[in-house]
């Protein structure tokens, strides 16, 4: 069935990842990782504390992102999204997405199908990359328009590529991969495919509560980190209730989220996280978050480890390259022409 579209009270659980950031004892790290398992394993979410990032990076990084959104839009199209998957970069307007297409794609019931091809996302966005990705290059305001916006964001990127590593060793250590099959997955991720996402989404008149903002969709990165502001809105599906619980805004803690790709590299373990976006309490405010996609190789090949594979008894996914991948993602989902 579809999920409630009533969210739940309970709580997303917190771990605390420090171990893994300032370099903790074998034992202290392996305690986190098994906390990563046993809290993350159902859901494919959970809260991140002591993740390293400082909150006047954080701060400054919300301050230009409501910058970027506050320029008339003839000045943010001096950036352009090409109207198309490649590169995914630059500024794209209201309506040029609809992730929900995605989930409506996946579902193997007609009625799901027709509900998440329906639903509109309002929102606009700035994707960020590696200024060492050839392919999906960025395309930048120029300078005299937004002063200090390059050098911020990228700083940004950068400083999420540093957690991002972390986390991505305590999840390895999480479902207890060989250490062959861990280099083979830390190979797949140089973080030069990495994309940091600059979202604002604006007021809403006449909003009813739990409207939706942004379509559930999963995303098929390995896994993503979610900052947003005190007005909230993100939910996770609780797949035990097949109801959404709220990821409630919460000082020095980051929203992390599984993707397909992990998913695929867990054979299951983890499962990719069904997420969505709605006016929280009824508010229709504009809203402005910060996701950051944790993305492999294009060409690598991500497939189920052997490992996993061995313990489950039977391999789940077949192998697949993320830039095959993505790119029937992207063309799901882009409304091209917008």
């Amino acid at each position: 069935m579809s999920p409630s579209k009533l969210p739940q009270t309970a709580d997303i659980p917190v771990v605390d990842i420090s171990p893994f950031i300032g370099g903790g004892q074998l034992d202290t790290r392996q305690r986190v990782a098994q906390q990563l398992a046993e809290l993350g394993r159902v859901n494919g979410c959970l809260g991140i504390s002591g993740h390293g990032l400082s909150p006047a990076l954080l701060e400054e990084a919300f301050r230009v992102t409501k910058q970027l959104f506050d320029l008339p839009y003839e000045k943010k199209m001096k950036a352009p999204h090409p109207n198309g998957p490649v590169p995914h970069r630059g500024y794209s307007g209201t309506g040029r997405e609809n992730p929900a297409k995605k989930t409506a794609l996946e579902a193997t019931e007609d009625a799901q199908k027709d509900e998440y091809s329906k639903i509109v996302d309002f929102k606009e966005s700035y994707e960020i990359g590696s200024d060492e990705n050839a392919v999906h290059y960025n395309i930048w305001l120029p300078d005299d328009v937004l002063p200090g916006f390059r050098r911020a964001t990228t700083k940004l990127f950068w400083e999420l590529y540093k957690t991002a590593q972390a986390l991505l060793d305590a999840l390895i250590m999480s479902i207890d991969l060989t250490e062959q099959e861990a280099e083979r997955v830390r190979a797949l991720h140089t973080g030069h495919e990495n994309q940091v996402r600059l979202l604002h989404y604006p007021p809403v008149p006449n909003a009813a509560p739990g409207s939706s903002r942004l379509g559930a969709h999963t995303d098929w990165s390995l896994f993503t980190l979610l900052f947003q502001d005190a007005n909230g809105g993100l939910e996770f599906l609780d797949r035990g209730t097949d109801t959404f619980i709220p990821a409630t805004p919460k000082d020095g803690v980051l929203y992390m989220n599984i993707g397909d790709m992990f998913q695929r590299i867990s054979n299951g373990f983890y499962p990719s996280t069904l997420h969505r976006v709605v006016a929280s309490q009824g508010t229709t405010a504009a809203r402005y978050s910060i996701p950051y996609f944790v993305v492999p190789e294009p060409d690598g090949i991500v497939q189920p480890q052997p490992s996993r594979v061995a313990i489950d008894g039977k391999q789940l996914y077949e192998p697949v390259t993320f830039g095959g991948y993505s790119t029937k993602m992207l063309e799901t989902i882009l409304v091209h022409g917008a």
